[in-house]
């Protein structure tokens, strides 16, 4: 685990992060879990074992599938996960932005800035409504520290998933919603008088603390990818000695799929890049009036992230 709209004041709304893996990826994740190369609907690695890339599967007929066919079974599992269709959803979000942005007028009669801007606040609260599906697989990871990803050597990996990450998002979430409510109904006796831009900034602290944790988990499970790598090249040197083509061709699938989880990994560590200055800029309490960051800043690295998360999961289904 990137969605965050917040008010500017009580007659303007201003979009924010995206959920962290409705988490991983990535998610996720974070996004939001991995297996191999693969995001689940929380961002996270879920297995470090080899896997080879699965055959094409012919169809009824018995004919390999087309290009059109290999594009809809993809776009069905992409669509099919909360966390990967909310990643579709934040590519139009922050894409909207940026063409309302670089579209901007003074002519009274530019309906196009304007009407984007305003799909850019709706895809905003619509992503937010999303945020309701991640208390839960938080409170899983946390309790069977599911979204370490998989067994790792280092075990700091595990505590960084299970304490920081998805510990983190225990609190992230309800105040997620605290906030939510008292935008949208702020008239509403449970929510009159909470301060949502407030409570949205003490949410963005824990989204903060579960980005560290992502990015210091996926820079040690980067470490140890790469040790297994180094392992293997030795091993593929040994089984070329002997001539054994059998042996080789199954250490070169384990090198493969080792390197899907390396890229993985590294767009990973892409993502938490990108997140971490509008995270800490969304955790000030002047957030909204007086911002650190600009609104090209802050949505512009919001932007990069969205294309960088897709991209991730894309390849994460397709090898």
């Amino acid at each position: 685990m990137s969605l965050r709209q917040r008010k500017a004041n009580e007659s303007s709304k201003s979009n924010a992060d995206d959920t962290p893996h409705l988490v991983l990826e990535s998610n996720g994740s974070w996004e939001k879990t991995f297996d191999d190369d693969e995001l689940n609907e929380e961002g996270h690695s879920t297995s470090t074992n080899a896997k080879s890339k699965q055959p094409v599967v012919p169809n009824s007929d018995g004919i390999a599938p087309s290009t059109l066919d290999a594009f809809l079974q993809n776009y069905g599992k992409f669509s099919a996960s909360t966390f990967t269709a909310d990643q579709g959803l934040k590519v139009l979000q922050w894409s909207s932005w940026a063409v309302s942005y670089m579209t901007r007028t003074n002519d009274p009669n530019n309906h196009l800035s304007a009407s984007l801007r305003k799909l850019y606040n709706e895809m905003s609260m619509t992503r937010y409504a999303l945020r309701f599906y991640g208390f839960f697989p938080a409170l899983e990871g946390f309790l069977n520290g599911s979204w370490a990803g998989g067994n790792w050597d280092n075990p700091m990996i595990a505590k960084l998933a299970k304490y920081v990450m998805a510990g983190s998002m225990l609190f992230y979430y309800p105040l997620e919603h605290i906030a939510y409510a008292g935008w949208q109904m702020p008239k509403l006796s449970l929510v009159r008088g909470v301060d949502a831009n407030r409570v949205s900034a003490v949410s963005c602290v824990f989204w903060t603390m579960y980005i560290v944790g992502d990015f210091w988990a996926s820079c040690l499970k980067w470490q140890e990818l790469k040790k297994k790598l180094s392992d293997l090249g030795e091993l593929l040197s040994g089984k070329k000695a002997t001539n054994d083509k059998e042996a080789v061709e199954e250490v070169l699938q384990q090198q493969q799929s080792l390197l899907n989880k390396i890229r993985h990994v590294k767009l990973q560590v892409l993502r938490s890049l990108l997140f971490i200055l509008p995270a800490i800029n969304w955790s000030l309490p002047n957030w909204a009036t007086n911002p650190l960051l600009s609104e090209p800043v802050v949505n512009g690295l919001m932007l990069t992230e969205a294309y960088t998360s897709v991209y991730q999961s894309l390849r994460g289904m397709i090898g």
